[in-house]
């Protein structure tokens, strides 16, 4: 089993490496410094440890090591206008030879420690900067499953976008007139990443979501919402929410407790089948 799903990674990533050969977007490849980008324009933190134990905070350490390895990739990278960020062709392949180390990464529906694990963090830290700058998301992948309970959750459910080098990659295109800086970091207790610029923006942007919802189906719970973003121009143009993620994934977590019982029953009576909390 094992060696089918090398041998399938493997043709993923020939695919992936023959389509940035035969059609290359405009990639961002240059390099900058805060002093020339002097607004901070979009900023995120996301703490390293969530849980004070359990699976979420095993690999904790080897995950910030290998944070750190990819932030310094990522950080000082210029984004030209109408330029591409590809997370996958930045950071580069996750190797030990690269000093990465094994840290819990999901594959195949279960965590296991792999070389160069948890680097979703940072990709998903770059997906919320991007839709706070207005950028067009050129390629997002979502989590396919929810591991966890919430623990002190500050934005939307399912705003994240989970990489695999190099096929799931994460890609934005930067619409702004303007070229923008990238900077990330690693500190003590959290992940932090910024968006600078010569100009402030134009702009505001809210990100909320809608329609969220836990539900069963064929007696799995799973997780649906739907997310927003909304922007607001300062010259008085009028807002316009667009719709830019319909996440639905299964959860991975006892959820029955979260599941509205109207929507168990009507569930039961769907299937046929015995809830199985009740059994």
């Amino acid at each position: 089993m094992r060696t089918i799903f090398r041998t399938k990674v493997a043709c993923h990533r020939l695919r992936r490496s023959m389509r940035w050969l035969l059609n290359p977007l405009p990639w961002a490849t240059g390099r900058g410094s805060a002093a020339d980008f002097p607004q901070a324009v979009a900023a995120r933190m996301s703490p390293l440890r969530r849980a004070p134990d359990g699976a979420i905070a095993a690999f904790t350490e080897e995950k910030t090591h290998n944070l750190r390895l990819a932030c310094a990739r990522v950080s000082d990278h210029v984004i030209e206008p109408d330029e591409v960020f590809s997370f996958c062709r930045t950071v580069g392949k996750t190797t030990r030879a690269r000093g990465y180390l094994p840290a819990l990464e999901l594959i195949q529906g279960g965590l296991r420690p792999e070389i160069g694990g948890g680097l979703c963090q940072l990709s998903n830290l770059l997906f919320l900067l991007a839709l706070d700058t207005n950028a067009e998301i050129v390629e997002r992948h979502r989590h396919s499953f929810d591991l966890f309970r919430d623990v002190g959750r500050s934005v939307p459910f399912g705003c994240g976008a989970t990489v695999f080098y190099n096929y799931v990659d994460f890609q934005f295109r930067n619409t702004l007139p303007f070229p923008v800086l990238l900077r990330t970091g690693v500190e003590t207790e959290a992940l932090w990443g910024e968006v600078r610029a010569a100009h402030p923006l134009p702009f505001r942007v809210r990100i909320f979501d809608t329609d969220h919802r836990f539900f069963r189906r064929r007696g799995d719970i799973y997780r649906a919402n739907r997310v927003w973003r909304e922007v607001c121009w300062h010259d008085g143009r009028d807002s316009a929410a667009e719709l830019v993620l319909a996440n639905e994934c299964r959860v991975m977590y006892p959820a029955d407790d979260l599941v509205p019982r109207e929507a168990q029953a009507a569930s039961i009576q769907r299937s046929g089948e015995t809830d199985p909390g009740e059994r």
